[in-house]
């Protein structure tokens, strides 16, 4: 395989605070050659704090992820990667927030036990933009199952 470039499955931002995946290397345990995990951050960026906890996901993580976006095109908040195993991140579409944006927590329950929630003002399109990402994730980074 190539080197590995590192690649924002979830970017969640404005001009002022952002809330983003990155997958900074694939992980191979199997001798295959698809990746048998995904090693990633949680980069969050604020004028108020700045942070960074690691994750790592695998073909099912990317599956729950598509069906998280399938909820919020409905309106309906949700919870991802709820394993225990990386940071919890939940997301509120802007429908059902007082801050009138879309809200991104998260919670790092595997290490320091922060939780932090981001208001972002999102574009209309910022849904539809994610499951092209989600493509392009699995064409890039195939995962063993």
């Amino acid at each position: 395989m190539p080197d590995f470039i590192p690649f924002d499955l979830i970017k969640i931002s404005d001009e002022e605070q952002s809330v983003t995946l990155r997958v900074i290397e694939g992980m191979h345990f199997s001798g295959s050659d698809d990746y048998d995990a995904l090693h990633a951050e949680v980069l969050i960026g604020t004028d108020f704090l700045n942070g960074r906890v690691e994750a790592y996901l695998n073909s099912y993580d990317l599956d729950a992820w598509g069906e998280a976006l399938d909820a919020l095109a409905t309106g309906r908040q949700v919870t991802w990667l709820e394993s225990g195993r990386s940071p919890r991140l939940m997301i509120s579409p802007q429908e059902r927030t007082e801050s009138g944006c879309t809200e991104v927590s998260v919670y790092d329950v595997v290490g320091s036990q922060v939780f932090v929630t981001v208001p972002v003002a999102t574009e209309a399109d910022w849904i539809a933009r994610h499951r092209e990402l989600l493509t392009e994730a699995r064409s890039r980074f195939p995962l063993t199952r």
